[in-house]
């Protein structure tokens, strides 16, 4: 029964002492709030875009591997998590995933039976007309000859 009796003079005085802390910043960002209007600005000076023209200098002591591994199923498969800067790159994380859950619809819907992809290999067809028919034509066309 004693604890609740300790503990409403200590909340009310943690309260006071906050109001109060909060106080003093809002007069302390006032008065410098005031200063910054007052006092005289200096002209601000505009910087040119740095441009690299020359080559790249080769690291000497960055790491070669001189055994040139041919890629397997595996290394075809990882895909490195993007960095920030390419997730914002690409429009956000939201972006991200509704591309990822469209492209594994598309997915879904290409295992469908009766699924034909969208490019299909081309298909040689037969010559129209073999000796005979073309021998036919040639002779109606004679015949329809004015």
């Amino acid at each position: 029964m004693r604890a609740p009796r300790t503990v409403l003079p200590c909340l009310v005085a943690l309260c006071a002492s906050a109001f109060a802390a909060h106080g003093q910043d809002a007069a302390a960002t006032d008065a410098a709030d005031a200063d910054a209007d007052t006092a005289p600005t200096a002209p601000v000076a505009e910087l040119a875009p740095v441009r690299v023209v020359g080559q790249r200098i080769e690291d000497p002591f960055a790491f070669r591997n001189p055994i040139e591994v041919e890629d397997n199923v595996f290394r075809r498969a990882w895909r490195e998590p993007p960095s920030l800067e390419e997730i914002g790159m690409q429009g956000g994380l939201v972006n991200m995933a509704v591309g990822y859950a469209l492209m594994k619809a598309a997915d879904g819907v290409k295992r469908l039976p009766g699924w034909k992809h969208q490019v299909q290999p081309a298909e040689a067809r037969p010559p129209p007309l073999d000796e005979t028919l073309r021998a036919r034509a040639a002779a109606l066309q004679d015949d329809d000859a004015p």
